[in-house]
This record gives structure tokens, C-alpha cells and sequence, in this order.
């Protein structure tokens, strides 16, 4: 090769790479002059006000509930703690915050603190070996506090994250609802998120932990309704690096990923973009677990596998001790249902067959509805709230009270979505988003009186209720296809 022919190819390469950078810079410089900054302006306001309200909200209730029920004295009423039954009522706050969070970010910046300790020297009732999450939620503890602060900062990165699920509902709401009264029942979706009674209470004043993993899987939802499954999946792994339970979501996405792919792909290239997609997933988790899982990647799976329960093939029912999770089969056992009836859904709870089966016909069903692309945003989130509330419900584990704060905005964004369907005129629409506002208030306040005994007991007829009110807007959806169809012919 002469050196004329090498000098000519190398012009021709830095010819090309200019070019191929000035088109790079082309498209961002599209982008930015397509995107709509109106829009863009009066979302980013209307989520800014959101959080503000919801954090004004949290932060006045926990200031009142630590100056009126203080549990624990002091002098600041920021490091008070609170009363789990203020007023004798069946709030079932925990003591999480101040026994295991505050102790961990105490130890965390005091004592060089390790979380994922050698369970072989767990010492008993030291809160300093039983941290039990993904790394991601510790980074959310550790945030704001330094020594010397008020136990607010500690709490605050948690109550932040719950207000900015409001912010996330209503851009869910903005994409799922059509027509011209979509952003005012955005709003109001936003705004009943903001003050949600459950979460203002067991994430804004007793400062547990659903919030961040809330806040993500909200994301991971919203990416799913604008079908960008990488986006999707992407989040739901920051999600399940937060806190386990956002695992859970990875079978019903995969399916409806799956299906839609398969149909407007064909199956080999659909089932081949979702495997890829899947493993994007594996690796974000891995990539949230250095250095942890390379330190010590024993204990670090066993603390991520604990707090959990063994399996059997029995029926036993252990009666709960105080404070601790509730299974179906006693909260049923506590309403005198059938023997019979109480003891088969024992025996499916406890060898998680229950779970499993209920996971698998929703997410199987998913599959066939997006496979023929008949699965619209509302109809996901119908499903997608029962499949929450009925994998935690089913647990062989049980639930804590505080768990539904979790599925409150799910719950919120079907509710208002299916009772948006069926107007578009504007005082129907009014009325019937009112109805379900009415719904989730009803459930909300009643959740939280009730003793903690019936907590998956009213989950479950919540789950039922949705199940309902799907299957009826279901029915509508397919007499208005008919007439649609007449009216063609």
C-alpha cells in the first residue's frame, strides 16, 4: 500500500467522523428544537407544586403526631418517636425507623459500620446485623444525615421520594387518559396522591421504607405505558435494588413485553429482544450490588434472602406475634370462615402455590392480550393492581399494615382510569372520577382503623372490587367495539 493510498484513506475516515459527529450533534440539536418546552414547562410546575404540597402535608402531620404522641421524649421533636396506637387507634405504626434506620445511620457514619455482616455473629436484638435490604435503599438513608443533624435528614431522602409518586402519577395519568379533559384529572390524580392517608401516615409520619422502591416502580409503569421496555426494565431494576418486593413485577412485564414483540416482530426476533432485555436487567442489578457482592457474596445474598419464611406443605396457621406480618389464611381464620376453606388456602400460602398460580394466570393473561394487542394502559394497570396486591397477600410470609402504601398509587391510577372510560363529557367525567376518589379514600381511612388481623382480608376484597369494576369496563369496551363494528358494516 504507497503512502498517497494510506493518506487518502485516512482523509476519508476524519471525513466520515466528521460527518458522523456534526450528524450526531444534528440530532441532539433536533431534538431540543421538536421537543415541546410548553409542555415540558407545565409538567416540571405541576410536579414541583406536587411534591411541595405533599412534603408541606408530611412534614406539618409529623410534627403534630411527634408534639401530641410522642413515644419516646426529647427536647428537639424531630428526634421524637411516635406512638403506635395515637388515640387507641389501630394505626399498627412500627418501629423501624427508630430501631433499625437511625441505629444504621448512626453506625454507618460512627462506627464504620459493614451491613451485610457474617450472620454466624449475630448477636441478639442488635439492630447493626439484621439490615436486610438492597444496597440502593441504604444509599437513600445515608443521604442527607451527617452527625450533629436532627433525625429529620434521616427520614427526609424517604418522605421526598413518597411526595414525588404523586408527581409520577399524574404523567402516568397524562398518558393513559385521552381527550380533553386529560390533565385536569392528572392533577386531581396528582393531587389525591399527595394525600394519601396511608402513605402520609406510614411513610410521611412513622418514616418507613415503601417510598423509594415506590417511587421507582412508579417509573419503571410509566415506561411501560410509553412502550420503551429497556427504559421499563431498566428502572425496575433500580426498583428491585431498593427493595425486593419490586421483583415481584418482573414476570407480568416480561409477559406483556413479550407478547407485544412477538406480534409485531414475530416470535423468534420478539422472544430473542426480550431475553436481551431481561438480561440488561440482570446486569443493572449486579452493577447496583458492586462492591457488596464482591466483599462478601454469601452474606450478601443471605441478607437480601432474609427476612423470609420456609416453605411446608402444611396447614399450620401460627397465630402472629405483636408487630409482626399477618398471613390470609389467619386474617380468614379471625372471620370464622370454613375449616375446610381456612385450611386450603393455609396449605396454598405456605407451599406458595396460591402465589405462584395467581401470579401466573394474571401474567399469562397479560401475555395473550398484548399478543393480540388488545391490552390498553388502563386495562394494565387494572391487572397490574391486583397482581401487587395479590403476590404480597399470598405470601407465606404475610403482610405488615404499612406494605399498602406500596399499592396505593397503583390502585389510584386504576380506579381513576377505569371510571374515567366511560364519559368524555365533562360533569360525567367530573362525577365519575369523584366515585373514585370517593373508592380509594373509603379504603384508605378504612385500612387504617381496621386491627391489623383483617389487613389481608380488606386487600383481598379491594382486589376483588378492582377485579369487578375491570371486567364490567371490560364488558363496555367489547359492546362498543360491536356497535363500532355495525356501524362500519
Amino acid at each position: 500500500m504507497t503512502a498517497e493510498t494510506q493518506n487518502t484513506r485516512s482523509r476519508t475516515t476524519h471525513l466520515l467522523e466528521k460527518t458522523q459527529l456534526a450528524k450526531g450533534f444534528q440530532d441532539i440539536k433536533d431534538r431540543i428544537q421538536n421537543r415541546d418546552w410548553v409542555e415540558f414547562g407545565l409538567n416540571a410546575t405541576i410536579i414541583i407544586f406536587l411534591i411541595t404540597l405533599g412534603i408541606l402535608v408530611r412534614l406539618l402531620l409529623a410534627y403534630n403526631y411527634r408534639l401530641n404522641y410522642a413515644a419516646l421524649s426529647s427536647e428537639i421533636i424531630w428526634d421524637r418517636h411516635v406512638n403506635f396506637y395515637p388515640n387507641n387507634t389501630y394505626l399498627e405504626g412500627y418501629g423501624d425507623f427508630p430501631f433499625y434506620y437511625y441505629n444504621w445511620i448512626k453506625a454507618w457514619f460512627q462506627e464504620g459500620w459493614y451491613p451485610f455482616t457474617d450472620w454466624k455473629l449475630t448477636v441478639p436484638g442488635d439492630p447493626l446485623y439484621f439490615y436486610s435490604y438492597p444496597p440502593i435503599f441504604l444509599y437513600f438513608l445515608v443521604a442527607i444525615w451527617r452527625p450533629g443533624m436532627i433525625n429529620l435528614w434521616m427520614a427526609f431522602p424517604m418522605i421526598l421520594a413518597d411526595t414525588a409518586c404523586a408527581g409520577v402519577v399524574y404523567l402516568i395519568l397524562r398518558e393513559i387518559i385521552k381527550g380533553e379533559h386529560s390533565r385536569f384529572i392528572a392533577i386531581i390524580g396528582g393531587i389525591v396522591m399527595t394525600l394519601s392517608p396511608i402513605n402520609i401516615i406510614y411513610n410521611g409520619v412513622y418514616w418507613l421504607n415503601p417510598g423509594p422502591v415506590t417511587l421507582f416502580t412508579l417509573i419503571s409503569f410509566y415506561f411501560v405505558v410509553k412502550r420503551k421496555w429497556r427504559n421499563a426494565f431498566f428502572w425496575l431494576a433500580i426498583a428491585t435494588m431498593t427493595k425486593q418486593n419490586a421483583m415481584f413485577f418482573t414476570y407480568p412485564l416480561f409477559m406483556v413485553m413479550l407478547g407485544e414483540k412477538a406480534k409485531s416482530e414475530g416470535i423468534k426476533k420478539g422472544l430473542l429482544e426480550s431475553i436481551m432485555i431481561a438480561i440488561y436487567y440482570v446486569v443493572i442489578c449486579l452493577c447496583c450490588s458492586i462492591p457488596w457482592i464482591f466483599i462478601t457474596p454469601i452474606q450478601y445474598g443471605a441478607h437480601l434472602l432474609f427476612p423470609g419464611q420456609f416453605l411446608s406443605l402444611g396447614t399450620e396457621i401460627p397465630e402472629p406475634i405483636i408487630n409482626n406480618t399477618i398471613q390470609l389464611s389467619w386474617s380468614f381464620k379471625q372471620l370464622n370462615m370454613a375449616d375446610w376453606f381456612v385450611n386450603f388456602i393455609a396449605f396454598g400460602i405456605n407451599s406458595m402455590f396460591l402465589m405462584i398460580f395467581a401470579a401466573s394466570i394474571i401474567a399469562v393473561f397479560l401475555f395473550l392480550r398484548s399478543s393480540r394487542k388488545n391490552l390498553d394502559n388502563v386495562e394494565f394497570f387494572e391487572w397490574i393492581a391486583m397482581y401487587t396486591i395479590l403476590t404480597h397477600i399470598l405470601m407465606p410470609r404475610g403482610v405488615y399494615k404499612f406494605y399498602s402504601a406500596y399499592y396505593m398509587p397503583i390502585i389510584l391510577v386504576a380506579l381513576i382510569g377505569t371510571f374515567s372510560y366511560y364519559s368524555k363529557k365533562s360533569i360525567l367525567t367530573s362525577a365519575s372520577v369523584l366515585v373514585a376518589i370517593g373508592l380509594f379514600f373509603g379504603f384508605s381511612f378504612w385500612h387504617l382503623v381496621i386491627d391489623r388481623y383483617f389487613t389481608p382480608s380488606i386487600l383481598f376484597l379491594a382486589c376483588i372490587i378492582i377485579g369487578i369494576l375491570a371486567a364490567i369496563r371490560g364488558s363496555f369496551k367489547l359492546i362498543k367495539k360491536g356497535n363500532f363494528q355495525l356501524s362500519k358494516n
